[in-house]
């Protein structure tokens, strides 16, 4: 089995899309635009703020930075409250963990929001080796910061596998040099195929089943 497990944690860990679009559709509201539907999410967790307001709404490059902190300052105050974790994922990450691998997270979320939501399901948070985030100030690729906690961690990326919802996750896998789980419950695939086309070592249907098909990796 593979040394070192990397997850992404929306849509793989836990589903944050009610934070998000709230925080969303209040933003656009407010700036005259329409808000989408809860389906129309599909793809866009998982991509920067700017690439979801710009796709989601149409909004144009000037109105952008007052949008992403909008809605900071909504997120902060709400969104990052409106979360639910997948059923199953604790029981599986505990099983990865009882088996003597090491977890990490990393997100382009907030390292704040990140550490808050943590702190809210302790039991999960405690099972994690390294948690890498967004910082303020510190411009890194998804594919850079899995290759942070790599060495952080002294375990190679060949030995590690980094599990996500999106072509967003699977672009930093293959950054990093790392074998890539696409995770299928969450708001980036929205089918096999849809995943198959970033050549994943193995789909997985449901955060119960995680720990069984990351077992039978080499």
């Amino acid at each position: 089995m593979k040394k070192l497990i990397i997850i992404g944690y929306d849509g793989t860990i836990a589903d944050t899309s009610p934070g998000i679009l709230y925080c969303m559709n209040t933003t656009a509201n407010a700036m005259g635009y329409t808000p989408v539907h809860h389906d129309e999410l599909y793809g866009v967790i998982g991509v920067s703020l700017e690439q979801g307001f710009m796709s989601l709404y149409g909004m144009k490059e000037d109105e952008i930075e007052y949008a992403m902190n909008n809605y900071s300052k909504l997120y902060s105050i709400k969104g990052e409250e409106m979360f639910l974790i997948y059923d199953g994922i604790e029981d599986s990450l505990r099983m990865l963990r009882n088996s003597g691998c090491k977890l990490a997270i990393v997100t382009q979320k907030n390292e704040k929001f990140i550490n808050n939501m943590l702190g809210v399901y302790k039991t999960i948070g405690e099972l994690f080796d390294e948690v890498c985030a967004t910082k303020v100030d510190v411009d890194m690729t998804k594919g850079e910061m899995i290759l942070k906690v790599c060495k952080e961690l002294d375990v190679a990326p060949e030995d590690s596998i980094f599990i996500g919802d999106s072509y967003v996750d699977a672009l930093a896998a293959q950054e990093a040099g790392m074998d890539f789980a696409a995770a299928l419950y969450g708001w980036g695939f929205r089918s096999k195929e849809d995943a198959g086309r970033y050549n994943p070592k193995i789909c997985i249907d449901s955060a119960g089943e995680l720990y069984k098909k990351i077992s039978l990796l080499d």
